[in-house]
């Protein structure tokens, strides 16, 4: 099942002269949370495209989705069957842990590793970064239902089951979640991480990641 971002849309439509936008490419099992935060990332960050395709998969099969999606694109453009927009500058794969195995995120490590796409994990959940906007997540959060508690006291999320965003609440509050994120993300954590021996490494995002490439970039 793929969001409502069925194509993988290009930076610029062909009928004008207007600097391309840099292009995107998230692929998450967030069905609803993650798409529409991305949604509003690119509204507001105006200067990007966010491609989002969701796939209700685990971390090493959505890993395979990407890497198979990249491939597609890079085919078509060798075979110069797409003229009229830039390649992806980068592709993520974006998962939070729920209840996946370490095993699966190792599998989807290599695969990410193998094809130049990055991994972008949030533990427990996605919610841990939308907190960060607004305050540090605390670091006694570990489990989902204390993250998505908050996020709900914080108003960032809203409608059935909490699911949806509220991105005015946070809009422009990016720099503050990578800055809180960094706290919480501490070095005794990381290497649990970084080897994904075991899932014990929350609370947790790598989002500061994408944001850094994603915000920095200008159209050219």
């Amino acid at each position: 099942m793929t969001s409502k971002h069925r194509g993988l849309r290009a930076g610029r439509p062909m009928a004008n002269h207007r600097a391309r936008k840099a292009r995107f490419l998230v692929i998450t099992n967030g069905e609803v949370t993650e798409p529409e935060y991305f949604d509003g990332l690119e509204r507001e960050l105006k200067s990007t495209v966010i491609t989002v395709r969701h796939f209700r998969e685990d971390p090493a099969k959505l890993a395979e989705e990407a890497r198979d999606l990249k491939s597609k694109e890079e085919g078509h453009r060798r075979a110069g069957s797409v003229r009229d927009s830039d390649a992806f500058r980068r592709v993520f794969v974006v998962t939070d842990v729920d209840q996946f195995t370490s095993d699966q995120f190792q599998k989807a490590a290599r695969i990410c590793r193998g094809s130049g796409i990055e991994l972008i994990i949030s533990n427990p959940c996605f919610e841990v970064w939308l907190i960060d906007h607004l305050s540090c997540c605390p670091e006694s959060f570990t489990t989902a239902s204390d993250v998505e508690r908050k996020a709900h006291d914080l108003k960032i999320v809203k409608g059935s089951r909490d699911k949806h965003v509220d991105y005015p609440v946070i809009q422009g509050k990016w720099p503050d979640a990578c800055n809180n994120a960094r706290r919480h993300n501490a070095p005794s954590r990381r290497q649990t991480r970084e080897s994904l021996g075991s899932t014990s490494f929350g609370p947790w995002t790598d989002m500061p990641n994408l944001i850094g490439c994603v915000a920095s970039e200008k159209s050219n």
